[in-house]
């Protein structure tokens, strides 16, 4: 299972890195706006982490165990947490995310603040989906169909590389805000048909 997610990760990372690339020509004070944005959008997302490895930890052993009307009541907890930490993490990033932008910019640099502060608002009223989204790739990977969390990492990918070769020259930074945000609704809508061929299938080992 490591190396697909792994390679999972890394397929995520070509995207993220597109972006970056595509904010570069901003300008120092998008660049640096947008730097200490992701610092922050990567603390804010351990604990999604942290969730995610839980469930798909419980799903495969469950699994394993054939213990199968676990699974769903494991993946439907592991949800509801993961939105609630999401709105959680919304209403911190919405409301402090200038404030929080300060461990890493300087107080008098107010426009490099200003940008990241657009950027973590923007992401942040997407947290509860960023949520379902880690906690359904995780649990799909717990039960073993590695190739189907992977094709959200390549649909993740493609959004990000969409919105910084299109839509950035055009809309520029403004466009650098939503990028995230709409790769991980891009795919949420391609995992949650995904879970569901998955439960199916372990229902249907189920009754044999």
């Amino acid at each position: 299972m490591g190396v697909p997610m792994g390679l999972q990760f890394s397929i995520t990372a070509i995207g993220s890195m597109v972006m970056q690339s595509a904010n570069n020509d901003l300008g120092t004070i998008y660049v640096s706006g947008f730097t200490a944005g992701m610092r922050i959008k990567s603390l804010m997302m351990c604990p999604f982490d942290a969730l995610g490895a839980a469930v798909s930890t419980f799903l495969s052993q469950n699994y394993g165990a054939c213990k199968f009307e676990r699974i769903q009541d494991g993946y439907h907890k592991g949800v509801m947490v993961s939105i609630l930490y999401g709105a959680f993490a919304c209403v911190v990033m919405v409301f402090f995310g200038r404030i929080l932008s300060m461990m890493f910019v300087s107080a008098n640099e107010s426009q490099v603040l200003n940008a990241s502060a657009l950027y973590l608002r923007r992401m942040g009223y997407f947290y509860p989906v960023l949520g379902i989204l880690i906690t359904t790739r995780m649990s799909v990977q717990g039960l073993g169909y590695s190739a189907r969390a992977m094709l959200a990492g390549f649909v993740e990918m493609i959004a990000r590389c969409i919105v910084a070769l299109c839509f950035v020259p055009i809309f520029k930074y403004g466009a650098i805000t939503w990028a995230d945000q709409t790769a991980w609704v891009a795919a949420t809508l391609v995992l949650i048909p995904l879970w569901i061929s998955a439960m199916r299938t372990v229902q249907k080992n189920e009754l044999n």
